[in-house]
């Protein structure tokens, strides 16, 4: 009997109904040695070519039929008879992927959001997590009145206001902090900025009722600590150097140091060049700032930071890197970014702000600290690759919302920072559509082109397998069912910028990020 290849037995497990992977599903009973019914459905990508998010195999020549915002078959395209009046949509020499996840954004909050989860749809972004929160926009969304553009991104999760010092100043503060948000619906708990012994116990509260703790690591709290008390999702890579002094052979020394810095006096203005760029702030208030940063780096050790990899991934602690928002921190007066074509897709008045906050930038940042973040620059990268190869899941986010983060473009620059990292191009794939799926314990409706799996997908020019550049390729996107042609998804992008010309706001968002 002649072997058949692996691509010929899937092909057939299709035909036959049974599922690739582990969730989802639906089947039919048609035997494979059987003609093959006719099946026809409302809506059919034929002759696309599936890419298994799992392991990066390919089915080529396939069907796949969409009903009411599901994939409800995946056949031969040779099965496909006479559609009538159905669309059929000749994907031939395409690749389909699950759509893009932004884990990182911040646009519920900007005045701006339909705009931007337009431009984020028209860049394969079907879904986001919101990583900040009001009171308000909770109520909304219990009360069923937190309404999304049809031509938006799937909100696929949100905090409550963020814990800071101003509102969680001890425990007892915190722990109700964490207890109103579970009451109005929040889906977990951001933290930013907060005392160790705040931060531990607003994380046990949340652990309580099964909320997850997910943000910053602040200063004086151990990151390996959080991780095995159960932080969840730590951000930014920190941000900054709070992760990073994990890896230090002077960490002892340096921890005790935390806290000798000068601080400045938070007000509106102070508060909305936070959100821009955090690192300016530091060093407005001290030019010295990044000096314990400075010796984070120079005693920087592999194996103690293989060790602290270790620890997140035993504890099941993920990691968004968002490499674009600490870049464009680290280098924001960088023509690449001030001068980018790209900005026709954020406000004029949010353009118009991060113009002074550059010109900011320039004028305070002096060539040692320029250095520093240099350096600095060069270690989160460091850190992605050390700790894609020790096993620690990643899912990929932007923090758009931020200086120089401008929504849908930036995660494709994260796409090409995490491939100059050293990640394959499967590992980037999977970070922004499979480990979402599996980070929200969604498998059975997500992160796969499988059937029953919600119909939020990506069109692809070329194979994504085989380069990251091939991610930015993109022919169409389905988002729950409805098709978006490469033409109409150009249209979002120009109305959108038309209409964000327009806009002399700068309220993008006065949340901390």
């Amino acid at each position: 009997m002649k072997k058949r290849t692996t691509t010929q037995i899937l092909v057939s497990t299709l035909l036959t109904g049974t599922m690739l992977g582990c969730a989802g599903g639906g089947s039919t009973s048609t035997s494979s040695n059987a003609p093959v019914k006719k099946i026809h459905e409302s809506i059919v990508l034929k002759g696309v070519t599936i890419v298994n998010t799992q392991n990066g195999q390919l089915l080529p020549n396939m069907a796949v039929m969409i009903d009411s915002g599901k994939i409800s078959k995946i056949i031969s395209a040779e099965a496909v008879g006479e559609q009538g009046s159905k669309r059929v949509i000749d994907a031939t020499g395409k690749y389909l992927v699950p759509g893009y996840l932004d884990m990182h954004a911040h646009i519920l909050d900007d005045s701006s959001s339909a705009e931007m989860g337009a431009i984020m749809l028209a860049h394969g972004i079907t879904g986001f997590r919101q990583m900040s929160g009001t009171d308000e926009i909770l109520l909304q969304r219990k009360d069923g009145k937190l309404k999304l553009s049809e031509d938006s991104p799937e909100l696929l999760g949100m905090p409550g206001p963020v814990l800071l010092r101003s509102n969680a100043s001890s425990a007892d503060a915190a722990v109700e902090l964490v207890q109103k948000q579970r009451s109005e619906g929040a889906d977990f708990i951001k933290v930013v900025d907060v005392a160790p012994n705040v931060f531990f116990a607003a994380l046990a509260e949340a652990k309580k009722e099964g909320e997850y703790f997910a943000g910053h690591i602040p200063a004086g709290v151990d990151a390996v600590q959080a991780s095995k008390a159960g932080m969840l999702s730590i951000e930014h890579l920190g941000p900054v150097d709070s992760v990073l002094i994990s890896c230090s052979t002077n960490e002892a020394s340096v921890r005790k140091a935390i806290g000798s810095e000068a601080t400045v006096n938070m007000s509106a203005e102070i508060g909305k060049l936070t959100v821009a760029n955090p690192l300016l702030v530091r060093l407005m208030a001290n030019q010295n700032a990044f000096l314990k940063t400075r010796t984070i780096i120079d005693t920087y050790s592999d194996s103690k930071c293989k060790k602290v990899a270790e620890t997140f991934a035993n504890f099941k602690t993920w990691h968004v890197p968002t490499l674009i928002r600490n870049v464009t921190m680290q280098q924001a007066d960088k023509a690449e970014y001030t001068n980018s074509a790209n900005l026709q897709y954020v406000s004029r008045g949010t353009r118009e702000y991060w113009d002074g906050v550059s010109k900011q930038f320039t004028k305070i940042v002096k060539p040692v600290a320029r250095e520093t973040l240099r350096q600095l620059g060069a270690m989160d990268m460091k850190l992605v690759k050390l700790f894609d190869q020790q096993g620690v899941k990643m899912m990929t986010g932007t923090d758009v919302g931020g200086m120089w983060v401008v929504p849908g473009v930036s995660l494709h620059q994260e796409f090409d920072l995490l491939a100059k990292a050293g990640l394959s191009p499967l590992k980037v794939l999977q970070m922004t559509t499979l480990n979402g799926a599996e980070f929200l314990g969604k498998r059975s409706t997500m992160g796969t082109v499988e059937v029953g799996k919600d119909a939020n997908l990506v069109l692809l020019d070329a194979n994504p397998v085989v380069s990251v550049a091939n991610l930015h390729k993109i022919n169409g996107v389905v988002r729950d069912g409805k098709y978006y042609s490469e033409p109409m998804l150009k249209s979002l992008k120009d109305e959108a910028a038309k209409k964000l010309a327009t806009v002399v706001n700068t309220d993008s968002s006065s949340l901390v990020h």
